[in-house]
């Protein structure tokens, strides 16, 4: 039986607006959900939030 592929791997390394902008939302929504859940960094560009700053513009740590 193969591994089963990371979903987030899927949608690479971009940052979460790039993501949007290219509809990953919309072709992958259960990983764009992993990246998202739980977060610890919001972004104070675009105002998204993720568990990743990576994954972020302007990313700033939560407290």
């Amino acid at each position: 039986m193969a591994p089963t592929p990371n979903p987030v791997k899927k949608l690479k390394d971009k940052e979460l607006c790039k993501l949007v902008k290219d509809d990953a939302l919309a072709e992958s929504l259960e990983a764009f959900k992993k990246l998202v859940e739980q977060p610890t960094h919001l972004c104070l560009k675009c105002g998204r939030a993720s568990n990743d700053k990576k994954r972020l513009c302007k990313p700033e740590r939560l407290t």
